[in-house]
């Protein structure tokens, strides 16, 4: 975006009969009215703002007046008739590629699609509104979850406060607007129950090998709440056994491929405790991985953790298509995701009476909020559960 610099409107010469002062011309062509503000952009240069079609003299003035209100607080000009897509494709471009996590990312590239999809080529981004908004909501709400929407809105957000700052427009179009699309799966296939969990780790930590590097990975993805391209790609440098710690402050690249990336967020690189059931099944794949790396002469550059018998690291599809063997073998009858790892962990965490506030930061949550949002459904029952301790305390004073 260009930066603002303040300088010297000019405008052409006012009609005589014309009692304002203004610093614009107002003339009468083909029985309409129209205004031409005159002003010199940044680097010096004239330019000028037209808009015709108005019934009255006043209502060219008002506008026109407009005009220079926004030049006078330092608003770029030369944006007032940026195309809505247009703008939104150069922000994302400026502000996103390259300084955010491929991941996050790509929901920014689905938002640009769906936009590109809906709305017409010459929209102008000042003369979007609530209503052209909340149509787009309700026409993307058609078939998806209201949770799906919701991530494109946020997405939009972030554009309209540096459209905002520009200049380009003065309020937020998606304010008082409503969320449309369908309800998210149940919260209770979100997780596993305390007793499955116990399963699963179980499972996977007798069954955990180089040929079955899997196991690894789901019992690191449990046992920390962290993201799966956070856990693979984990390098041996950032598992301290002594202090029973691993540092988490890449991604792995595992839809293009290229390698370890940026996290999602700056407050996504934490160091996060692990138990000693995790430090000890790490310590056994470390040397089990040294020992094979030697009789096969293989050495890793990047010193990966959990690089298999075959040299490769795991993508998320695999994973999950593993996941799903490791449950129907734990005889586990519940179906989830990898990410549904993250909850099950913090749905863990909460009913052991863990705090929020240390759950967030070992997520790598940005803000305490986040997780609040996130996590609504769990800490409704978290919440419960202490109401009746508060009650049974409470009661004993009375015995």
């Amino acid at each position: 975006m260009k930066a603002i610099r303040k300088a010297t409107l000019f405008a052409y010469p006012i009609l005589p009969d014309w009692e304002v002062n203004t610093m614009a011309s107002i003339t009468k062509r083909s029985g309409s009215w129209q205004y031409r503000v005159s002003y010199k952009d940044h680097d010096g240069n004239r330019r000028y703002v037209n808009k015709s079609g108005f019934q009255t003299k006043k209502a060219a003035a008002l506008a026109a007046a407009d005009v220079e209100q926004q030049y006078n607080r330092g608003d770029d000009l030369s944006l007032r008739d940026v195309n809505f897509l247009e703008y939104y494709d150069s922000w994302m471009q400026t502000y996103k590629v390259g300084h955010v996590a491929l991941g996050t990312l790509a929901n920014y590239e689905v938002t640009q699609h769906h936009l590109h999809s809906y709305f017409p080529h010459d929209q102008l981004l000042r003369t979007m509104s609530a209503q052209k908004w909340q149509d787009f909501l309700n026409w993307l709400g058609q078939g998806r979850a209201k949770s799906t929407v919701r991530k494109i809105q946020t997405c939009v957000r972030g554009m309209i406060k540096s459209a905002i700052d520009d200049g380009v427009i003065t309020r937020d179009f998606t304010c008082r607007t409503e969320i449309s699309g369908g309800d998210s799966k149940p919260s209770s296939l979100k997780y596993l129950e305390a007793s499955d969990f116990k399963k699963l780790l179980e499972f996977c930590s007798a069954h955990a090998s180089m040929s079955k590097m899997y196991n690894y990975i789901i019992l690191t993805g449990a046992l920390t709440g962290a993201r799966f391209s956070e856990v693979v790609a984990l390098t041996w440098d950032d598992v301290d056994f002594r202090q029973q710690t691993i540092y988490i402050h890449h991604g792995w690249d595992y839809r293009n491929h290229t390698g370890l990336t940026r996290t999602k967020n700056s407050a996504s690189v934490r160091t996060i405790s692990i138990p000693p059931s995790l430090v000890s099944a790490l310590k056994n794949l470390h040397a089990d991985q040294q020992a094979y790396y030697m009789k096969t002469g293989y050495r890793d550059s990047l010193n990966m953790v959990f690089r298999n018998a075959k040299h490769q690291v795991a993508g998320n599809r695999s994973i999950n298509d593993d996941l799903k063997n490791v449950l129907k073998a734990s005889h586990i009858n519940k179906a989830i995701t990898f990410h549904a790892l993250r909850h099950t962990h913090v749905s863990y965490l909460l009913a052991q009476g863990v705090a929020l506030e240390y759950i967030s930061k070992r997520l790598g949550h940005s803000s305490l909020a986040i997780t609040m949002q996130v996590y609504t459904h769990l800490l409704h029952t978290a919440e419960k559960k202490q109401e009746g301790l508060a009650n049974t305390a409470l009661e004993r004073l009375q015995r």
